[in-house]
């Protein structure tokens, strides 16, 4: 268990929190993974904070921890689960305690006011900046969907993204269906055509149980996504990841994702080629 890395997960007390909760319990212990909850005290911050440095460590003997213990064990009761409580600007902590993790989970909307500290805000910076993939967990509209989908370029695939659609299509017992949109035209088609043959007589050959198809089209990608994610289990997409901080990091796809999907959305960092 302890070459294992852990799934960690933000939780602040609310309903949505508690969702993504449960649904990351039941993933880590398909894959036998640990679970780490963590819950933020959010803090003003401001010129105090930059110059003397962050206030005494918080508490660690937490209602919400605890009930998020009884909550995960109940849904997964052989799972091993750790908890801390840390302090800080949620938007930094939780990529900074990424590190480590092989897979970061939050909600989307949390609790008003300041407890309420997994905003939609929250969530996008921990999609943009951890160093891990990230699951933004949103409410399956078509609770008997069952099938993972990964957004591709098949001119630039990312090997990240697509082990991770892989492994989380094993770990669901889901097809995996990959999707490529955005192409203008017939000789483009053809050669993405070409690409998505080689990828898939790959995944074939190296998981030969694994039920997997691929689809491209003309249409714009990121709203071609959006819709089908309506009958998605979890739809994944790739993310830059370098040493420069970018205004948004995440892209066109993961933007129009977090904003619009149906279901639990992954961003995955990954390396540009």
């Amino acid at each position: 268990m302890e070459s294992i890395r852990p799934f960690l997960v933000a939780v602040d007390g609310s309903d949505d929190a508690w969702a993504a909760l449960e649904w990351t319990a039941r993933a880590a212990a398909r894959v036998g993974a640990p679970l780490r909850v963590l819950n933020v005290e959010p803090t003003t911050g401001g010129l105090a904070e930059v110059l003397l440095g962050p206030g005494p460590e918080p508490s660690q003997d937490s209602p919400v921890t605890g009930e998020a213990v009884d909550r995960a064990k109940a849904v997964a009761p052989g799972l091993a689960v750790a908890t801390r409580v840390v302090s800080g600007d949620p938007r930094h902590v939780l990529p900074a305690q990424s590190r480590g993790a092989a897979l970061l989970v939050t909600g989307t909307r949390g609790l008003s006011g300041l407890r309420g500290w997994l905003a939609g805000s929250v969530s996008r910076a921990a999609a943009g900046y951890a160093r891990c993939p990230v699951v933004v967990h949103k409410r399956a509209e078509d609770v008997t969907a069952g099938h993972i989908l990964i957004g591709l370029d098949p001119f630039d695939l990312r090997p990240e993204v697509l082990a991770f659609a892989v492994s989380a299509a094993h770990a669901l017992e889901a097809p995996l269906r990959l999707i490529v949109g955005d192409l203008p035209s017939t000789e483009r088609a053809d050669a993405a055509r070409d690409e998505l043959e080689t990828v898939l007589a790959a995944l074939h050959q190296d998981h030969p149980a694994l039920d997997v198809t691929a689809e491209y089209s003309a249409r714009d990608e990121s709203d071609w996504l959006v819709e089908l994610s309506r009958t998605a289990e979890l739809v994944a997409v790739g993310r830059e990841l370098s040493g420069v901080l970018m205004t948004d990091p995440l892209g066109r796809a993961a933007d129009a994702l977090l904003d619009q999907a149906h279901c639990p959305v992954a961003v995955v960092p990954a390396r540009t080629r």
